[in-house]
């Protein structure tokens, strides 16, 4: 009886002192490291890449694309114009 209850005393000790140590080191270094894959997944996205990529811009240049192109709509399919004028009854 004895036995049993100071191993169960010895397993729940050991495992709040394993909680305490992933909490103070384990944790903080999987969010770090989730973070920084983020952080990369962003740069990769924007296309930032890395600060030695060889493509990199100088400070004080701009680049401006416009991904918009303007296409002319014709109205001739549309219908013809008339004129009106509000009658008073």
């Amino acid at each position: 009886m004895l036995e049993s209850f100071l191993t169960v005393l010895f397993i729940f000790l050991i495992l709040v002192y394993a909680f305490r140590l992933f909490f103070r080191y384990g944790l903080p270094w999987l969010l770090s490291r989730h973070m920084k894959k983020q952080q990369h997944k962003y740069y990769d996205f924007f296309g930032w890449g890395n600060a030695t990529d060889p493509k990199k811009k100088k400070e004080g240049d701009v680049n401006i694309k416009n991904t918009r192109t303007k296409q002319k709509k014709e109205d001739t399919e549309f219908g013809e114009y008339v004129d009106f004028e509000d009658v008073d009854e």
